[in-house]
């Protein structure tokens, strides 16, 4: 089959576009975005059906008209094909595996799609062979299936039978074995009448040692309660301290002990207070000593008056410094020459320059006289020129019109004219000579003026100046330095002499040098703030002191007013000691004891004498085992009633059955039926057991006749890919065509394992070989749209290779936006497309 031509009337954004083909290898070119997928889906819809959505994306924006149609070969006769026919001349899956190619078709290799399958077992096999066979082998699963239904609804009802059989059995067994059921329970209803009498007497029996326990308790309870009275009149007899009485003992007696506890811990912080008042005493006074002075105010006012002169000292030094840095290095030239060296300096740098300044004046005032008469000469011999050449003209004119003459009166006048330009040349010549003289002299002036400027400059700058004005402040502030100067010298002495007498004094506390001052003046400073602090300290401990002797005071009075309490709140109650309130509480709660103990036993008897067990068992254990023992022998003598009850109702009910004779012919019949389903189970049985046999042998023949289409695909398959990818040697090809890629010792899916490229490659290689195995009647186009772009050179190369090839045996459409591939295949656009 081929494409001869197409024509689309509008489809996306192609419209009233006609492409003719030709049968081998068709190239059309266009950029990205320029409709190359476009015009791939118009050739897709008229040879396959395409979804309705997907046609509607195409349908142009303005209204215009959408369709087209193809003109393909096929068969030895031209078809035309559009996309809405309603018969189209392939599958969309068949179409989509063996025709066409995209780079935007995610294409899984898992296997091929199931009609091409199968049209290359009708293009390989003994097709009438193969065909019966497929046929039996599809039609063996629903046999099969249909003999293990029928067989389970026969083992169904074999099931129901044999549980009918067993009924009946069961039925049988029943009969035979009532006749002994009713002599057992003859027996056993006569056993259990026996049994009641002896639980009866047991229960009697424990009756009564229940009665004489609770006359033996009785008589205790009675002699314990007795016991307990006698205690209570005899503790009675001595003093009793309850609760209330013996917290307030109590208290008292903590509020002495804390009174005690104070008092101790006050007279403990006065011995440490005393012991730190001496030591802080002994410290101050050395402190004193190492002054040197008897009186510590004297010494303050001493160290103040050294302070201050040193301040005052610190000032003058400070003065003297500030004065001597102020002296000038540029002063060194007043100090030698006084005020007339700057006339000197000004008159000297000056003299020279105007000097050859008058010069140069009065020599570029010659030259410019000089270039006034030159121009006015060169304006003159200019002027008397073009006047002659004007005379010359005329006269030649006149010789032309009139006499000869006129041209020797012309060629005088002509030579006169060259005459005055040769003189307005030369001075011309003179004129531009003076001018550069008039250049050199003014250039002369400038560099004098500059020579001045700079030697005016250079004598500001030595004394750091920018003009004469600052020159004579600085010699103002040299006079007035020089006017300080013996001033200072005598401030410089004083200085010294105060110094050595400050030193003097502070000599002995380690002063050496006058920069040692400051360091000892301030650890004097120091001392006397630490000797204040000593003073401040044995103040406040006095105080301290004073307050602790006060509060020990208080503390005393108010511990002998505790005890005085305590001993009053003992008399009251006619005790001696805080012991004898002990031993007087104890017997409280001892009396408290023996009444609670007095109500318990009381209670006990109360329960005694109405006969409460429930209360009696909780706290006597052996009246709990009499009362347990009777319960359970209670129960058990109510349980062999109910035995007995329910035994003479069974013995009556086994009396009033009978056999039924019918249910005897019911098992005869269902025997026979029995048989009967067993031989068709077994039948069934043997030909399921026949069935795999005949399968396996059906699949040998179809194998036998089909098998070898897969070898051939698998073939041509790796022989195409080995172009592209080493990894061919790995390739594996199962039975339903699916490839898989072995890695190492595991087979891996192709899409987990490749690049997009190189399944690109797979790809292509698979369809070409489908399509070669296939052995179509007529081979069927290849349309290709742009899939190679992922592509190296070197595959595209070979994939330009293989069309062209391939383009001998079956059309070729190639859509493409590669120029390089375009120019491997070495073939023109049928179109082009923008």
């Amino acid at each position: 089959m081929q494409i001869r031509q197409l024509y689309i009337k509008g489809f996306g954004k192609l419209k009233h576009l006609q492409i003719s083909f030709s049968p081998g290898l068709n190239v059309v070119y266009g950029p990205n975005e320029s409709g190359k997928t476009t015009l791939y889906n118009f050739v897709r819809s008229c040879l396959c059906n395409l979804d309705e959505s997907e046609l509607k994306k195409y349908e142009p924006w303005d209204g215009g008209e959408f369709g087209g149609e193809i003109l393909i070969y096929r068969d030895k006769e031209e078809v035309a094909l559009s996309s809405f026919s309603a018969e189209k001349p392939f599958e969309r899956s068949f179409a989509d595996s063996l025709m066409f190619l995209s780079d935007e078709e995610d294409v899984e290799l898992r296997k091929a799609e199931g009609s091409l399958v199968a049209r290359m077992r009708n293009n390989l096999q003994r097709v009438e062979e193969a065909q019966l066979l497929k046929l039996l082998l599809n039609k063996i699963p629903g046999y099969g299936e249909t003999l293990l239904s029928e067989k389970r609804q026969l083992e169904i009802k074999l099931k129901e039978i044999e549980n009918e059989l067993q009924k009946f059995h069961r039925a049988r067994q029943e009969s035979f074995l009532r006749a002994a059921e009713i002599s057992k329970l003859t027996q056993k209803i006569s056993t259990l009448r026996q049994e009641q009498v002896k639980l009866q007497t047991q229960i009697d029996r424990l009756d009564e040692r229940i009665e004489e326990f609770l006359k033996q308790l009785s008589q205790d309870l009675k002699r314990k309660l007795k016991e307990i009275e006698d205690r209570l009149t005899q503790e009675k007899r001595y003093v009793i301290i309850d609760e209330p009485q013996y917290e307030r003992i109590c208290e008292a007696k903590a509020r002495l002990e804390e009174t005690s506890a104070v008092l101790k811990e006050r007279s403990a912080r006065m011995e440490e207070m005393s012991r730190l008042l001496q030591e802080t005493i002994g410290e101050r006074e050395e402190l004193l000593k190492s002054f040197g002075e008897k009186d510590i105010e004297t010494f303050r006012l001493k160290l103040r008056n050294l302070h201050l002169t040193y301040k005052l000292l610190e000032t003058k030094l400070q003065q003297i410094r500030e004065f001597e840095s102020s002296y000038q290095e540029s002063w060194k030239y007043f100090e030698k020459f006084g005020e007339n060296l700057l006339d000197e300096l000004v008159n000297e740098s000056t003299r020279v320059q105007d000097q050859e300044e008058t010069q140069l004046r009065d020599r570029l005032k010659a030259l410019e006289d000089d270039v006034a008469k030159d121009k006015r000469r060169i304006g003159q011999s200019r002027l008397a020129a073009i006047v002659l050449l004007l005379a010359a003209a005329v006269s030649t004119i006149l010789g032309f019109s009139m006499t000869r003459w006129w041209f020797m009166f012309s060629g005088a006048l002509g030579v006169g004219a060259l005459i005055f330009l040769l003189r307005a040349r030369s001075l011309d010549k003179r004129l531009s000579h003076t001018e550069e003289e008039m250049l050199k002299c003014q250039l002369g002036l400038r560099a004098i003026e500059k020579k001045r400027t700079l030697a005016v400059q250079r004598l500001f700058e030595s004394f750091g100046v920018k003009d004469f004005a600052q020159l004579r402040q600085i010699y103002n502030e040299y006079r007035d330095w020089l006017r300080e100067k013996d001033r200072f010298e005598r401030m410089k002495s004083e200085a010294q002499r105060e110094a050595e007498d400050l030193l003097k004094e502070l000599r002995q506390h380690g002063a050496q040098e006058l920069s040692d001052v400051p360091t000892v003046i301030l650890r004097l400073e120091e001392k006397v703030s630490l000797f204040d602090e000593k003073t401040l300290k044995i103040a406040q401990l006095r105080e301290t002191i004073e307050q602790l002797r006060n509060e020990l005071n208080d503390l005393e009075r108010e511990r002998k007013l505790r005890e005085t309490e305590l001993e009053r709140l003992l008399q009251s109650l006619g005790l001696e000691s805080f012991d004898e309130a002990q031993v007087a509480h104890e017997r409280h709660h001892r009396i408290e004891n023996l009444v609670l103990e007095k109500e318990k036993v009381e209670r006990v008897k109360n329960c005694v004498e109405k006969r409460d067990f429930e209360c009696l068992s909780k706290q006597y254990a052996v009246l709990s085992n009499l009362l347990d023992e009777k319960a359970k022998l209670e129960t058990l003598l109510k349980q062999l009633g109910e035995d007995l009850s329910g035994m003479q109702s069974e013995l009556a009910e086994l009396e009033k059955r009978a056999d039924d004779e019918s249910v005897l012919q019911r098992a005869v019949e269902l025997l026979k039926e029995r048989s009967s389903i067993e031989l068709r189970i077994s039948t069934l049985n043997m030909k399921l057991e026949r069935l795999p046999s005949l399968s396996q042998f059906l699949s040998s023949e179809l194998e036998d006749l089909t098998g070898s289409y897969v070898r051939r695909f698998a073939n041509l398959f790796v022989n195409i890919f080995k172009k592209f990818s080493k990894l061919a040697d790995n390739v594996v090809v199962n039975k339903d065509l699916s490839v898989r890629i072995a890695v190492g010792s595991d087979l891996q899916g192709t899409q987990g394992v490749l690049s997009r490229a190189t399944l690109d490659q797979m790809v292509l290689s698979y369809k070409l070989a489908l399509h070669d195995v296939l052995e179509l009647s007529e081979p069927l186009p290849l349309i290709v749209d742009n899939f190679m772009i992922r592509f190296d050179e070197e595959r595209l190369r070979t994939v330009a290779a293989l069309l062209n090839e391939l383009s001998r045996k079956r059309q070729v459409i190639l859509l493409t936006s590669d120029k390089q591939l375009v120019d491997f295949l070495g073939v023109e656009p049928v179109a082009h497309l923008s």
